[in-house]
């Protein structure tokens, strides 16, 4: 009987015809031999079948076809077939560096404790020209492990793998969040600095679908979080200045068929975790609205209009508010404070903030969206590029700006008279959750977006 390898290389390909021959070749072309590849096609209906026969006899390789029954569905037969101390799999769109499984090997055989490693990696187009080099965190410096692994092309220790459970079937997409969220509780993972697999972007990537990413995310750190959702225990707050104060406030401005404030109260309704709404405002309008509308669902805090003004922190605010808040209220871990401008936020990605601080420690999430473009900054004689490259793209310089209008933060930060040692968390928002009305563009186009959301 042969011994196990010390690898087990799976590919899981779903009409890739064109590309797996490049990706089966790169891993038998390593310089670390002692590996064994198992190749899932996933009721392909191309010609990949065609093109794997003349694999069949390469006793290094197991093959096995099947209907198409989902990535991580797959994933788990793979992973109960394979039989090697490591595990990684390879997308059959992408292909590795001929140098990926020795140095991967040599970090994990070197740091018993860790359960996973993952390089840096190439962007490359269909016809295999470099776009980007992308550049991950220096993991001996990173505390906030919230961003996480490239699901394909991570080598991880087959039999942690097997104690977290393998792969979740109930998800289609996201397997590396999914691994990682369960991995990082008790193993540890890192980083290699180089450039060790070329990862394919193009029309048919999963990747492109920024909605069931975010979706199937969500469900992720729900399914992950420690506290249990029976347990609410936020106060979602909802700032509003009024038009006294602020004549360009659109909370009581009709935007379908409720007013613009209806839309973040709905939402904040609607969240898991969140224990009571309060609305704060000095506007008593706005304030006998709320109380005819909501009654008890939405408690309402009149605020002094002095700590209304421009240049009050939130911290201030809330801090005024809890110094004035019923006992009843009182009980609280955690303040979310919703900002209106922001109509069309999810209420998933309220829960996704507090589950994001529960997996990751944080003491403050903000929602955000990247930043996908080249940032320039004035010198005082030029325009200079943030970036030293348009070729390399470093995890460590990459923007996010603030959007959807979500701040939570834990209640004993707010207390601490320094923030320097408060880590910040983040949610990704989608582009509707992220649309800020505050500009007449934002505006109309809310007025335009609203007929397709009702």
């Amino acid at each position: 009987m042969s011994k196990d390898p010390i690898i087990s290389v799976y590919i899981v390909n779903h009409n890739y015809g064109r590309y797996l021959e490049q990706a089966i070749d790169s891993v038998l072309k390593q310089t670390f031999k002692d590996f064994e590849i198992i190749f899932i096609d996933n009721g392909s209906e191309d010609d990949s079948r065609d093109r794997l026969e003349k694999y069949f006899k390469n006793n290094k390789i197991k093959i096995i076809l099947q209907e198409n029954i989902g990535l991580n569905a797959a994933n788990n037969i793979a992973l109960r077939f394979a039989r090697g101390k490591y595990i990684m799999r390879l997308d059959a769109d992408d292909y590795l560096d001929k140098n990926a499984l020795e140095i991967m090997c040599l970090t994990l055989e070197k740091k018993k404790k860790l359960g996973l490693v993952f390089p840096d990696y190439f962007t490359v187009d269909e016809n295999n020209n470099i776009i980007n080099l992308i550049r991950r965190h220096d993991f001996t410096e990173v505390t906030l492990l919230d961003q996480p692994a490239h699901g394909a092309c991570t080598m991880i220790r087959r039999d942690y793998l097997q104690i977290v459970g393998g792969y979740d079937e109930s998800y289609h997409c996201q397997d590396g969040w999914d691994l990682w969220v369960k991995l990082i509780k008790n193993y540890g993972v890192t980083n290699i600095n180089l450039p060790l697999f070329f990862y394919r972007q193009h029309g048919d990537n999963l990747t492109k679908n920024h909605s069931t990413i975010l979706d199937t995310r969500a469900k992720i750190l729900k399914k992950n979080a420690q506290i249990s959702r029976s347990i609410k225990n936020c106060l979602a707050v909802i700032p509003i200045r009024g038009k006294k104060i602020d004549q360009t406030s659109l909370a009581m401005n009709k935007l379908g068929d409720k007013l613009v404030v209806d839309w973040t109260i709905e939402s904040a309704l609607k969240a898991k975790r969140v224990s009571n709404v309060i609305v704060t405002t000095p506007d008593e309008e706005i304030i006998e609205y709320i109380k005819n509308k909501y009654k008890r669902r939405v408690k309402t805090f009149k605020r002094d209009w002095q700590m209304a003004r421009f240049g009050i922190s939130v911290d201030q605010t809330l801090t005024d508010l809890f110094n004035n808040l019923p006992k009843n209220l009182n009980h609280f871990q955690s303040v979310c404070v919703l900002y209106i401008e922001y109509p069309f936020k999810d209420c998933k990605f309220i829960d996704m903030s507090l589950d994001t601080m529960d997996i990751f420690g944080t003491e403050r999430v903000i929602s955000m969206k990247p930043v996908n473009k080249f940032m320039y900054k004035h010198s005082g004689q030029s325009m200079s590029p943030v970036h030293s490259s348009f070729y390399v793209k470093q995890e460590k310089n990459e923007f996010f700006e603030e959007s959807g209008g979500i701040y939570l933060v834990r209640r004993g930060s707010m207390l601490r008279k320094s923030h320097n040692d408060n880590r910040i968390g983040h949610v990704n928002v989608d582009e509707i959750s992220g649309l800020d009305i505050n500009s007449k563009f934002g505006w109309n186009l809310a007025k335009i977006l609203v007929k397709k959301l009702i």
